[in-house]
């Protein structure tokens, strides 16, 4: 094999770690959307639909409010819930001890998108805030096991 055969090689190689990073991130939560993707990986976002479609990763597009591919019961994501657990369990820390007590800070604080600590926040019964968009209205009530202490 020449060397153009060599590098067209580690060129694939190299886009399939790609789409196994963008399907790892996918499960993982970090990213919802083409755009989310985009700004994460410092790539377009034609480049990374084609990465989604390629790895037939259900990313939303947020410009046309349709997935890249059609979701189905294969491409379904895979969370994997011990990982999930402590990243509510983090999120339930911050928020008491006061290092982030909304949406916004807490997912620049954990670096997540916006929706992915709303539905944190409900699976754990983490009262934080909305913020600006919601004023003084939490994601979860209050109650008798998730109020803190500091407040």
């Amino acid at each position: 094999m020449g060397k153009l055969g060599i590098l067209g090689d580690a060129s694939n190689e190299k886009r399939n770690q790609r789409i196994i990073r963008l399907r790892n991130a996918f499960n993982d939560e970090q990213i919802n959307t083409v755009q989310q993707a985009a700004k994460l990986t410092g790539y377009t976002v034609k480049t990374v639909s084609q990465w989604a479609h390629d790895g037939d990763i259900p990313l939303l597009d947020q410009e046309t409010g349709a997935t890249i591919v059609p979701r189905t019961a294969k491409n379904q994501r895979n969370i994997n819930p011990k990982k999930q657990v402590e990243h509510i369990n983090y999120l339930s820390m911050i928020y008491n001890k006061q290092e982030a007590i909304t949406v916004a800070a807490c997912a620049q604080k954990m670096g997540y998108p916006e929706e992915t600590i709303i539905s944190w926040a409900k699976a754990g019964d983490v009262p934080v805030l909305y913020g600006s968009a919601q004023p003084n209205k939490t994601v979860v009530p209050f109650n008798d096991t998730n109020t803190p202490a500091w407040l």
